[in-house]
């Protein structure tokens, strides 16, 4: 009885960690938010380098950042679970209610010499951030949310069909790194 209380504890507790394993907004009490009815504090499109390997959704409980569908995008730890970005993943939003959306996004580009600082940096906080070839281009989006919130897009690209995706809300932590690659035409 002992034993089916322990594995049933520890069933329970993994289920509940998982629940909080990625940034999402499913389960937030709002889900009804009209992204057409915002105005024009709301984002309507990522910049170009952005929109290149992912898409801006709306859904019920504010705007997220999915994988362009010419692209494949997986969570570094998983092959399972779709990685979105969504407005409200910033960790000072916990217990406040939607909606979430963009109201800006900024780009810096980081080249050669000083992507590759960068890149060593962040390989350094982030264990699951493992490229496999040096990173001679690297692009950080500040996501700038409607509750005064500024999450961080790290990009590396190892080439330009293939990469990294290190979602910083705002610490850039091991479960929030999403890989990408240019899916294959047949």
């Amino acid at each position: 009885m002992f034993v089916f209380r322990l594995l049933a504890s520890l069933l329970l507790l993994s289920m509940s960690l998982y629940a909080f394993a990625h940034p999402g907004d499913e389960n937030s009490p709002t889900n009804d938010f009209d992204c057409d009815g915002v105005g024009t504090t709301m984002v309507q499109g990522l910049p170009a380098d952005l929109a290149r390997i992912g898409q801006l959704m709306c859904l019920g409980n504010g705007q997220l950042i999915m994988a362009n569908p010419d692209w494949s995008w997986r969570y570094s730890g998983s092959f399972f679970d779709t990685p979105r970005i969504p407005a409200g993943a910033h960790d000072d939003l916990m217990g406040i209610p939607p909606p979430y959306f963009f109201t800006k996004i900024e780009m810096e580009q980081y080249l050669d010499k000083d992507a590759r600082a960068m890149s060593a940096s962040l390989a350094t906080q982030v264990v699951t951030y493992t490229p496999k070839v040096e990173i001679n281009k690297l692009l950080e989006f500040k996501l700038h949310g409607n509750h005064e919130t500024i999450a961080k897009l790290m990009v590396a690209l190892e080439s330009d069909s293939k990469g990294w995706i290190l979602v910083c809300a705002p610490d850039c932590r091991p479960e929030y790194v999403i890989l990408f690659e240019e899916r294959q035409k047949h």
